[in-house]
C-alpha cells in the first residue's frame, strides 16, 4: 500500500482558519486553528500537505545542465543576466512562503493537546522538510535569511538581512539533529516514506559533504571533511541497523519495484490521486503521446560507463594488452561501444539496436529500439543520438506512462549514503580499506566482475586524489540521472576545469545502398541478421559524432557557483544585500 502522506485526504481542512463567524458562533466551514492542533488526523494532515508541497520531484531538465545530456542554455554557456534569472537549474529559488507554513506548525502545535510523543514526531518532520528547503537555497545562494517563525507584518520588522553561508548551516544541522532525536528508525508499511531517524542522518551527511567540499571550503579546512565523515559514518551505521536499509540487489528493481531496502528519502506517487508523465517524457514521440525530451544521454555519458570487469572503457584492438579509447565512428571494435559494458550501462544507455520493447511497439520492431535517421519518429527525435530507460517501465503503454505514471521518485538511496561516505573517507585519508569496501560493494551489486585480485576492475594501491576521482567516478555512474551530478560539479567547481569544453553527439545513418528501403523494410531485413550487432554493424550503418555545444562551448563563471538575487527582492527589501559578483554586490556567500 503507498503511504498516507501523499494522499490529499482532508486538503481543503488545512487553512489555518482563525477567523470568528458572526455572533461569535463557531464557523462551520472552515477548522479552527485549535482544533488543528488537537487533532492527530488534522495535524498529520496539515503535516502531509508540507510534505507535498516541499519534497522534490522527477526534474528532466537537471541533466541537462552538465555532461549527462544536451541543453543548458545560457548557464553552460556563461550567458546569465545580470539578474541572475535568466534560466537555469539556479533560476530564482525562494521558498519562503512554504517555510512560513512549516513555522506555523512548528510554533503552534505545542499549544494543542495531542500526546508528546506525537507532537514530537509530527515536529520532526516539518523540521526535517525546513532543513531541506534552507539547504536547497544555501546551495544557490550562500548565506540567505534565516526565518525561524511566523512574520506578522503587522508587528515583525520584515526587512531582514542575510545570515551568513556558516549560520544558515548551524540552523540546518540543528533541525536535522533534533528531527532525528524524534524520529522512527522504521515506519509502519502504510507510512512508507515519512523521514526516519537514518533519512534526517543522511542528509545531514549530504549537507556537510557539500559544506566540506571547495564551493563552500576553498581553503580545504580538513576539519569539515572529518566532521562531515562522522556524520556520514553514523548515518550508514543507524540505516544498516535500526533502519533496515542495504543495497538492494537488482541495480533495475530500485525503482521499479514500489519499495525496496535502498529507498531512504524518497517522494510518493499514487495513481489515480498523484501522478507524473516523467517517465512518458524519456520515450521517443511515437510512444510517448505528446511527451518526450527527457534524459537524452550525451555521447559522454555513454562512453564514460567501465567495462564488465570493471576496467577503463576501451578496447585492445590490436592484441597488444593496450585498450584504444572508442570511437563511434570507427568501423572495427573501437565503434562497437556498447559490447561487454558495465551491467548499469544497459540499465541506462538505449543505443542504436537496443533491447528496449517498449508497450505499442510494432511487432516489426521485434522489441529493439532504432535511434539511426529514419528509424524513428521524424517529428523530435532524440537529441543525442541516444535514448535513457532509467526509471522507465517498459511494459506500460504510453497512455498509462503519460497519465498514470506513480513511479516514486528517490531523492535519497542507500547507494549516495555510501558513495558520500567513500569521499569523505578518502578525503580525511588513511581509510583506504573502507573506500575499497564502498567501492568493490557498488560495483558487485552493479554485476560487475572481481576478476582474479578481488577488485572490480579498481586500481590497486591508490593514492589519496586517485581514491577521491574514483568515488567521483562511481558516482556519475552509480546515480546517472538522479540529480547528482550537477550539484557534484557544483560543490567540487569541476566546472572551472571544464572551460572550453563540448559535449558530444552521435548521428548514425543507414548506408546508402539502404537508404531507400521503408524503415519496416529495413528493420525486418537486419534483423535477421545474428552478428547485427557485431561485426556487421558498420554493413549497415554509418556513424557521425558532432558537438552538442556547436555555437559555444562551456564558459561556467565563477560567479555563478553563488548565484545573485533578482531585483523583485531589493524592492521588496531594502535591507538584503546582493551576492558578490553580482551587480555590485557585497555578501560574501562563504562568511
Amino acid at each position: 500500500m503507498k503511504a498516507k502522506i501523499y494522499i490529499p485526504v482532508l486538503l481543503g481542512l488545512l487553512g489555518l482558519a482563525s477567523c470568528t463567524a458572526v455572533l461569535d458562533k463557531d464557523d462551520l466551514t472552515a477548522v479552527s486553528e485549535q482544533a488543528t492542533w488537537d487533532s492527530e488526523i488534522l495535524s498529520t494532515a496539515f503535516l502531509d500537505k508540507c510534505y507535498l508541497d516541499n519534497m522534490p520531484s522527477f526534474d528532466g531538465d537537471m541533466s541537462e545542465y552538465c555532461d549527462e545530456s544536451n541543453g543548458g542554455g545560457d548557464f553552460i554557456h556563461g550567458r546569465l543576466t545580470a539578474v541572475a534569472t535568466a534560466g537555469g537549474p539556479l533560476e530564482e529559488y525562494w521558498p519562503y512562503d512554504k517555510i512560513y507554513t512549516l513555522n506555523v506548525l512548528l510554533t503552534s502545535i505545542d499549544g494543542g493537546s495531542l500526546s508528546e510523543e506525537v507532537r514530537n514526531q509530527i515536529k520532526a518532520q516539518a523540521l526535517f522538510l525546513r532543513a531541506y528547503q534552507y539547504f536547497q537555497m544555501v546551495k544557490i545562494y550562500g548565506g540567505v535569511p534565516l526565518i525561524l517563525a511566523p512574520q506578522d507584518r503587522y508587528k515583525d520588522d520584515l526587512y531582514v538581512t542575510r545570515n551568513t553561508a556558516k549560520e544558515c548551516i548551524d540552523q540546518i544541522i540543528k533541525d536535522l539533529d533534533e528531527a532525528a532525536a524524534s524520529l522512527p528508525s522504521v515506519w509502519g508499511t502504510e507510512d512508507f516514506g515519512r523521514i526516519t531517524k537514518g533519512a534526517a542522518m543522511a542528509f545531514k551527511g549530504r549537507v556537510l559533504l557539500t559544506y566540506a567540499s571547495k564551493q563552500f571550503n576553498p581553503n580545504n579546512d580538513r576539519t569539515r571533511w572529518e566532521q562531515a565523515y562522522q556524520a556520514c559514518l553514523a548515518a550508514k551505521e543507524e540505516l544498516s541497523t535500526n533502519g533496515e536499509r542495504a543495497l538492494h540487489p537488482v541495480y533495475d528493481e530500485i525503482w521499479t519495484q514500489e519499495t525496496t531496502s535502498e529507498t531512504v528519502i524518497t517522494t510518493r506517487f499514487l495513481d489515480p490521486v498523484r501522478t507524473h508523465n516523467f517517465m512518458a517524457g524519456l520515450r521517443p514521440l511515437e510512444f510517448s503521446v505528446g511527451a518526450t525530451g527527457n534524459n537524452h544521454p550525451s555521447l559522454d555519458l555513454a562512453l564514460a560507463f567501465p567495462m564488465a570487469d570493471g576496467t577503463s572503457p576501451g578496447v585492445d584492438v590490436d592484441g597488444d594488452g593496450v585498450k584504444e579509447e572508442f570511437d563511434p565512428t570507427a568501423t572495427d571494435a573501437r565503434g562497437l561501444y556498447w559490447l561487454n559494458r558495465d551491467p548499469r550501462f544497459y540499465s541506462i544507455i538505449v543505443y542504436n539496436g537496443a533491447e528496449y520493447p517498449l508497450n505499442g511497439m510494432p511487432e516489426w520492431f521485434q522489441g529493439c529500439m532504432y535511434t539511426y535517421k529514419g528509424g524513428e519518429d521524424t517529428h523530435s527525435p532524440t537529441g543525442t543520438g541516444f535514448y535513457s530507460c532509467k526509471f522507465s517501465i517498459p511494459e506500460k503503454t504510453a497512455t498509462e506512462a503519460k497519465d498514470h505514471g506513480d513511479m516514486d521518485w528517490i531523492e535519497m538511496r542507500y547507494a549516495e549514503v555510501l558513495l558520500n561516505l567513500a569521499e569523505c573517507a578518502a578525503e580525511v585519508g588513511n581509510k583506504d580499506d573502507e573506500v575499497y569496501d564502498i567501492l568493490k560493494q557498488i560495483r558487485h551489486r552493479a554485476g560487475i566482475t572481481p576478476n582474479g585480485d578481488g577488485l572490480y576492475g579498481l586500481k590497486a594501491n591508490m593514492s589519496q586524489q586517485e581514491l577521491i576521482e574514483a568515488v567521483l567516478y562511481e558516482r556519475r555512474i552509480e546515480l546517472a540521472f538522479e540529480g547528482k551530478r550537477f550539484w557534484d560539479m557544483m560543490r567540487r567547481k569541476i566546472f572551472t576545469d571544464m572551460q572550453g569544453y563540448t559535449r558530444q553527439r552521435i548521428e548514425i545513418q543507414v548506408q546508402p545502398e539502404y537508404a531507400s528501403m521503408s524503415r519496416q523494410d529495413f528493420i525486418v531485413m537486419i534483423k535477421q541478421d545474428p552478428e547485427l550487432m557485431t561485426k556487421n554493424y558498420f554493413k549497415y550503418f554509418t556513424t557521425q559524432t558532432w558537438n552538442i555545444d556547436e555555437l559555444y562551448k562551456w564558459d561556467v563563471k565563477d560567479n555563478y557557483y553563488f548565484q545573485g538575487l533578482s531585483r523583485e527582492h531589493f524592492e521588496q527589501n531594502p535591507k538584503l544585500q546582493q551576492t558578490i559578483g553580482w551587480e555590485s554586490g557585497d555578501f560574501d556567500p562563504l562568511q
